[in-house]
């Protein structure tokens, strides 16, 4: 991703003309492991397989769907990838390590798209095409570093009038249209999608505190919109989290946040069949008999089958508080075992100014 400064806010053609030279180097380190759960030696890779046999790096996909087959991926930035904000040596979890652990309870396949540092822009190009043929669940949160940038910007300008203006108004508005082209796509994919809203940031400083609180009512309330838009789920992140217990610092989640979106994300996953995918809602010869949400055309109708029209909304909200103890209990060895995080993309690092305030 071309940074853009030390806000990161500038798209453009700067944007795109260092992301050309800029995402092939970094495509090579990603690819060859596109989930983030990653191993450097054959023996941290069959510890995780004995322990966790959901997990898999593979990629490739390309062939039917199991109907009985969960595969969860997980698309945005370090909401979904907080490792590296966790004590390891005290066994503490991140989302990824928390979610592999239901995820081999249940039997589902993980796949960890989401990088820290990503915005819209780079799950767009880096993270969407790499998105397995396989997926049945796709979970995204993004759109909070595109905030931080902008923030950045009025920060920069001295919180004028019109950098106020530019970056409440047009710049939240911008970001808004390119989170529902995003949305598009991943509904084009014919998977369940459940989007996060984003969560007001541990500030101290009463000023920011307000200013944050106010911008993502009006954001938050766009999501809420483009999901009804494309009945898709919503985890509300903004609900969910109570304040300082949840946070590692003032931007990221602790493992105690960290459970609660891995909790809300389950239930997200256990309450959308396999069945129920907008891909087999589109292929006729999938429709289950036994499916109440369809309903029968009227007998001596013009149409003599099922409409697809008359479907129940698949859109449900999700924003338990629960925090469930084994999803928190620490697990050093889980914690250790060879996961290579590496250097997060470079907006994260140029925003470490605000995890110190």
């Amino acid at each position: 991703r071309g940074g853009g400064g030390g806000g990161g806010g500038g798209g453009g053609e700067a944007l795109g003309e260092r992301r050309a030279t800029d995402c092939g180097q970094r495509r090579q380190q990603r690819q060859a492991t596109p989930c983030i759960l990653e191993v450097d030696a054959e023996v941290d890779a069959a510890l995780m397989a004995e322990r966790y046999p959901a997990i898999r790096s593979d990629n490739t996909g390309g062939h039917d769907v199991d109907l009985g087959s969960v595969h969860v991926v997980l698309l945005g930035d370090s909401t979904l990838d907080n490792g590296r904000y966790l004590n390891v040596a005290f066994g503490e979890l991140s989302v990824e390590k928390q979610l592999a652990k239901r995820c081999a309870e249940q039997g589902w396949q993980l796949t960890v798209l989401a990088q820290d540092g990503s915005l819209l822009e780079d799950v767009l190009v880096r993270q969407i095409p790499h998105v397995p043929a396989s997926a049945t669940h796709v979970v995204l949160s993004a759109s909070g570093n595109n905030l931080l940038a902008l923030l950045n910007q009025m920060v920069r300008a001295r919180f004028t009038v019109s950098s106020m203006y530019a970056s409440l108004w047009e710049g939240m508005r911008r970001v808004a249209d390119l989170y529902r082209e995003i949305i598009s796509s991943l509904c084009d994919l014919g998977c369940h999608v459940a989007l996060c809203t984003v969560y007001r940031p541990n500030f101290n400083h009463m000023f920011f505190k307000s200013l944050a609180t106010a911008s993502l009512a009006l954001h938050n309330g766009r999501l809420s919109s483009i999901s009804e838009d494309f009945d898709c789920s919503v985890i509300d992140l903004a609900k969910l989290l109570e304040g300082p217990a949840d946070f590692a610092n003032p931007l990221e989640l602790n493992t105690r946040g960290g459970a609660k979106v891995v909790e809300n994300v389950t239930k997200f996953v256990t309450d959308h069949a396999v069945m129920a995918m907008r891909r087999h809602r589109r292929n006729p010869r999938m429709v289950d008999a036994c499916d109440d949400d369809w309903l029968q055309a009227p007998a001596g109708g013009i149409f003599g089958v099922q409409c697809c029209a008359t479907r129940t909304s698949m859109r449900k909200v999700y924003a338990s508080s629960q925090v469930p103890p084994e999803l928190q209990r620490p697990d050093k060895q889980l914690a250790a075992s060879g996961m290579l995080l590496g250097r997060p993309l470079e907006f994260s690092e140029q925003q470490q100014c605000w995890r110190e305030v």
